[in-house]
């Protein structure tokens, strides 16, 4: 009867430290400064974001409005925030369009083009309420926004790539890196 006694006390003790040692270490992660998950690599401060209208410095039409929309749907995709007008958001995401270029970087034998490259360049800056600079990083002296981001695309018909395909990848990777400076640094 003692030995059944203490192997049941054991269980229950060993059970215990078990709950404790779980409680602990939740309460240690939230307390202490961890989080779990991706909420610890953005601002808990700023809740909304107000993302205007990207303006683009090019003769392209359209690719502004793309451009936004393809950044507000990475913005709540992949972020903690939500969109608000001007007037409710904590914070503006602005973006512009600064530079377009089409060139050819591949020919045949014929000299006729087999691929050409797109490159694109955007300045963006993502500030508080109190036009405080959250995120900034100056590439050039030549840009008062903030962020300068180049990418490139490569435009290759003979595969079935056209225009309107390869800009659709750029809009997306340059979506892609302007939210990705929503994060904190580490």
């Amino acid at each position: 009867m003692t030995r059944q006694k203490s192997l049941t006390d054991g269980i229950a003790l060993f059970v215990a430290a078990v709950a404790l040692g779980g409680i602990l270490s939740l309460t240690g992660c939230c307390c202490g400064g961890y989080h779990i998950g991706t909420q610890g690599l953005y601002n808990r401060d700023i809740r909304t974001v107000f993302v205007p209208m990207v303006e683009a410095d090019t003769y392209r039409h359209g690719i502004g409005e793309r451009l936004t929309e393809a950044i507000c749907k990475k913005v709540t995709k992949q972020t903690p925030y939500t969109l608000a007008g001007p007037e409710q958001a904590d914070s503006r995401l602005i973006v512009r369009l600064t530079a377009e270029n089409q060139t050819v970087s591949g020919l045949d034998r014929y000299n006729e083009t087999r691929q050409k490259t797109l490159s694109w360049s955007v300045s963006a800056i993502w500030i508080d309420r109190d036009r405080a600079k959250m995120a900034e990083l100056k590439s050039t002296p030549l840009t008062s926004l903030g962020i300068d981001i180049a990418s490139q695309e490569y435009l290759v018909a003979e595969t079935g790539q056209s225009f309107a395909t390869a800009s659709e990848e750029m809009i997306d990777k340059i979506a892609e890196r302007v939210v990705g400076m929503m994060e904190m640094p580490w």
